[in-house]
């Protein structure tokens, strides 16, 4: 298994900043419009480096959950929020499996439960969404990232499980090669500089991220779509991925009752 808990430390250290935070920010209130998370509750699930957890709190959230199964996560994330919020009396931090049923019915149901770019990391991406949907209030939102369906991702899988069975030496030489496919691919598809990356991420530790992501699962629109349906909840946004196996991001609401 990748260590995502280790990038994110490093990501943390070597590149997150004021700008960063601030893309972060506006990205998660922008995924949310017309909602706002005033005086609302989240969760989020797979915290990674703390940056969205302190960004619900900048945005107004009244409490927020920050959930990880990565202890190095968990650290990073109390760096991140001792570093960038003067008060961390509302952001509450714990070291979580969103696949532990136990641990997932002591946790409390939330106005937004977000989890962006990580229940397709669990090994059982729908047991980890269903479990994720259970958290939310009636009326709530569920915010998800999923990796989309492509033509290719039988291979990325291939690619990040070799990666992970492979020596430091070759993992330094695939991530000198897949740094500039990636950034062609990227460059191809979007026109626009791959460097000049969204949410307060960083290209560098991103292809990182990328090839070593490992498990790793993926699921089109209509499929992701149809199984939260399924659980009680309407649509209520869907941004396509940019590239074809990157991220489709969702926004779902909680039916009332």
């Amino acid at each position: 298994m990748f260590k995502f808990g280790q990038n994110w430390k490093d990501y943390t250290l070597h590149a997150l900043d004021e700008s960063k935070l601030e893309q972060a920010r506006q990205a998660l209130a922008d995924l949310l419009q017309p909602n706002s998370l005033a005086n609302q509750t989240l969760t989020d699930i797979g915290c990674g480096s703390g940056l969205h957890s302190v960004s619900a709190a900048l945005l107004g959230a009244k409490e927020v959950y920050a959930l990880d199964i990565d202890p190095d996560c968990i650290a990073v994330t109390q760096h991140t929020v001792s570093r960038f919020l003067n008060s961390s009396e509302n952001v509450h931090i714990q070291q979580a499996s969103i696949l532990d049923p136990q641990t997932v019915q002591r946790l409390p149901k939330t106005d937004i439960v977000y989890s962006w770019g990580v229940l397709h990391h669990t090994g059982r991406m729908y047991l980890a969404i269903e479990a994720a949907s259970g958290l939310v209030k009636p009326g709530g939102l569920f915010v998800l990232a999923i990796y989309n369906r492509h033509a290719t991702s039988p291979i990325w899988h291939s690619i990040k499980h070799f990666y992970n069975q492979s020596s430091s030496l070759v993992r330094r030489l695939m991530y000198g090669l897949f740094y500039g496919v990636i950034y062609l691919a990227k460059l191809a598809a979007t026109r626009q500089n791959p460097l000049q990356k969204e949410r307060g991420m960083d290209f560098g530790y991103d292809v990182v991220d990328w090839i070593g992501g490992y498990p790793y699962e993926y699921a089109s629109i209509d499929e992701i779509t149809a199984f939260v349906t399924k659980l009680g909840f309407t649509v209520q946004k869907i941004v396509p991925a940019q590239v074809g196996t990157g991220c489709n991001e969702f926004v779902f609401r909680k039916k009332a009752s």
